[in-house]
């Protein structure tokens, strides 16, 4: 199985668009849209798509998870950060021979995942495939009308 990890709020600050979002309406309004746009992408790749947001603010003792438009989300429980709980989960997904992909601009992320591994893309190279997706989802609506 192909399995993308997400870290969710590198990408938020990364791509222009929502991080206009982020400070013009809300960072829930520029998360939903980035869940929104990775579903798009897990349903043109046919890979399996986590995205995982820290939540120190949370008063949560445990990782909340969640599935939205097909797209595995997860918040970290308080205290931990998306690095720690994406670096699990690379490494689970390699122990079982899943080929992962971890898209992060976090240098030091990047490394520990390609020490175990897994691909690493950055978050601009994310962006790209979504558009690429995106074009791709409306050119096989466009066929079927």
């Amino acid at each position: 199985m192909e399995r993308l990890i997400v870290d969710g709020y590198n990408v938020v600050h990364a791509w222009t668009s929502l991080k206009h979002l982020a400070s013009s309406a809300s960072l829930e309004a520029a998360r939903d849209k980035l869940i929104e746009r990775l579903s798009v992408l897990g349903l043109v790749s046919g890979d399996e798509v986590t995205i995982v947001f820290d939540a120190h603010h949370s008063a949560s003792l445990s990782n909340s998870e969640d599935t939205v438009e097909g797209v595995r989300v997860i918040f970290t429980r308080k205290g931990h950060s998306a690095d720690h709980v994406i670096e699990r989960i690379a490494y689970d997904a390699t122990k079982s021979g899943d080929v992962i992909t971890v898209a992060t601009s976090d240098r030091f992320q990047r490394d520990l995942v390609r020490g175990m591994g897994g691909a690493v893309i950055s978050a601009l190279e994310l962006e790209r495939r979504v558009i690429d997706a995106e074009q791709e989802m409306t050119r096989r609506v466009k066929r079927y009308q």
